[in-house]
C-alpha cells in the first residue's frame, strides 16, 4: 500500500506529468490500469450517481467515500487520488477525514472551499467559505497527515464564483498551509487554465470536463502549461451512462441486445481483466484433488 501511494509522489518530484482518467469503483479503475494510466482519480459526483443514483450535493458521506475509496485502492496497482469533498464538517471532520482516507491507502486528497451541502463545482449556486476557514482546515489536514506519504491538494471553487483573480488570491493562500498541490475547480477554457498557471504558485491540478460538449482543453494542454497533474472526474461515468442509455432503449424498443453487442465488452474479455487467470492458478496449485 506505502509503495503505491509513494509512487504519485515520486512521479511528481521526479517532474513527470501525471494524467489520471476518473473512476468510481473497482471496474472502472481496473480498466484505466489495463490501458495503462499509472493512477487514478475517484470523483465524488461519479461515485455518487453509481452508489445512489443521485448528483453531486453533499449526499455521501465520509465513512461512504472512504469505503469506496478502500475497494478502488485494493482493485488496482497504481495510486489513487481521491475526492474528500468539504471533509465533511468543521476542522474535527477535516481530522478524522484525513485519517480515514489515509487508512484507505489512497494516494492524495483534495478538500475544497465550498459551504456544506457542497455541490458540483461545474454548476451553478455554489458558495464558499470564507478563505481564512479553508486555510485553517488545511492546516488540520496537513498536520493530521504527519510524515506520511499522503498528498494533500488544496483546492477552490472561487473561479465560478468570484472570477480568477480571486481563485488565485486563495490558492495562493492555500499554497502557504503546506499542501503538496492546489486545484482551481471550474476553468474550462486554455487561456484561463494560463491565466490560473501565471498566477499561482505551486504545483497544480487541472480538471478536463466535459460539460455537454467535448471538453475545451486537453491534458497535453495542460502539461505544456506547466502543469503536474490532469484529471477527468466525468469522463467514465458520462460513458457509462451512455452506454447504459443506449442498452436500455435498445432493449425496451427491441427486446433483444443484438444492437448493443458490438459496443459490448465480451464475456471472455471482461474475466480476463477480472483477473481470472490468477485464481484458475491458485485454485490449480492448491486445491486437493
Amino acid at each position: 500500500m506505502h509503495a503505491k501511494r509513494n509512487a504519485l509522489r515520486e512521479a511528481l518530484e521526479a517532474g513527470q506529468f501525471v494524467v489520471a482518467p476518473g473512476c468510481y469503483d473497482a471496474l472502472s479503475a481496473r480498466m484505466a490500469e489495463v490501458h495503462g494510466f499509472g493512477c487514478v482519480y475517484m470523483s465524488g459526483l461519479a461515485v455518487t450517481a453509481s452508489l445512489l443514483g443521485r448528483p453531486d450535493l453533499e449526499l455521501l458521506g465520509m465513512a461512504e467515500m472512504t469505503r469506496q475509496a478502500e475497494l478502488i485502492v485494493s482493485a488496482v496497482n497504481i495510486p489513487v487520488i481521491a475526492d474528500a469533498d468539504t471533509g465533511y464538517g468543521g476542522l474535527s471532520n477535516v481530522e478524522r477525514t484525513t485519517r480515514a482516507f489515509q487508512q484507505a491507502g489512497v494516494a492524495a486528497i483534495h478538500l475544497e472551499d465550498q459551504a456544506s451541502p457542497k455541490r458540483c463545482g461545474q454548476t451553478s449556486g455554489v458558495r464558499l467559505i470564507e478563505a481564512d476557514a479553508m486555510v485553517a482546515k488545511l492546516r488540520v489536514a496537513v498536520e493530521t497527515r504527519g510524515d506520511d506519504s499522503l498528498l494533500i491538494i488544496g483546492r477552490t471553487d472561487a473561479f465560478r464564483v468570484d472570477g480568477v483573480a480571486e481563485a488565485i488570491r486563495r490558492a495562493n493562500l492555500y499554497a502557504e498551509t503546506g499542501v503538496d498541490l492546489l486545484f482551481v475547480d471550474g476553468v474550462s477554457l486554455p487561456e484561463d487554465f494560463r491565466r490560473v498557471r501565471d498566477g499561482v504558485q505551486g504545483r497544480l491540478v487541472g480538471s478536463i470536463v466535459e460539460v455537454n460538449a467535448p471538453a475545451n482543453t486537453r491534458a497535453e494542454d495542460l502539461q505544456a502549461m506547466g502543469y503536474s497533474v490532469a484529471i477527468h472526474p466525468i469522463s467514465s461515468i458520462l460513458a457509462t451512462a451512455g452506454a447504459l442509455d443506449r442498452l436500455m432503449a435498445g432493449l425496451q424498443k427491441s427486446g433483444h441486445t443484438a444492437d448493443s453487442f458490438e459496443a459490448m465488452m465480451s464475456y471472455g474479455a471482461l474475466n480476463s481483466v477480472l483477473g481470472i487467470e490468477s485464481y484458475h492458478t491458485m485454485w490449480n496449485r492448491f486445491s486437493v484433488s
